[in-house]
């Protein structure tokens, strides 16, 4: 489980939502642009996946971006994401409304970003990660850095970790598999 710490673990094991960004954490921070109006997104299907098996042991979650995209809103829709904010430069209100809309306290929530307009956020929440391509800052505010890449799977890393932090982590997978029926 890479760096972390007891203190960590301590905070993980009450996480009931998870808020991520998306540009540089769900996806590699590349924006394609495809017409007028649109532009391009690649996700990995392991950090969907991710989501999916975190869902089944009943965190939530959120997506809070700043930009606005029907790709984004596609994926948001895939994954049963609960709760979606867009267009959002400075995000801590949009956060602070995500987290009374939930019924959860800041410490119940971890949000992932992975530039200096997601330090505002910190304050906001209980756990901060920074994926392993964060700017420098972001990465020393951060109380965890992924050792993946936002795009290449650190969004399942800090799952698969979180998980198994909560002592879920085995049995999710074992009901995608089969292994309990």
């Amino acid at each position: 489980m890479g760096n972390i710490t007891v203190e960590l673990k301590q905070k993980l094991s009450g996480i009931r939502l998870i808020v991520l960004d998306v540009d540089g954490v769900l996806t590699d921070g590349a924006i394609i642009l495809s017409g007028k109006d649109s532009d391009t997104k690649q996700f990995h299907v392991q950090d969907g996946f991710g989501v999916t098996m975190a869902r089944h042991t009943g965190i939530k979650f959120g997506i809070l971006t700043g930009r606005t995209s029907e790709a984004v809103q596609r994926r948001v829709d895939e994954l049963k994401i609960d709760y979606y904010e867009f267009g959002h430069f400075y995000k801590q209100d949009a956060l602070r409304e995500m987290i009374k809309t939930a019924g959860l306290a800041p410490e119940q929530v971890l949000y992932m970003g992975d530039d200096i307009l997601d330090l505002v956020c910190k304050p906001c929440v209980g756990v901060f990660v920074a994926p392993a391509n964060a700017v420098s800052r972001v990465k020393q505010e951060a109380d965890w850095t992924t050792e993946r890449k936002g795009g290449d799977t650190a969004v399942r890393e800090m799952i698969d970790t979180l998980l198994d932090v909560q002592g879920t982590l085995k049995n999710s997978e074992d009901y995608f598999i089969g292994a309990n029926q």
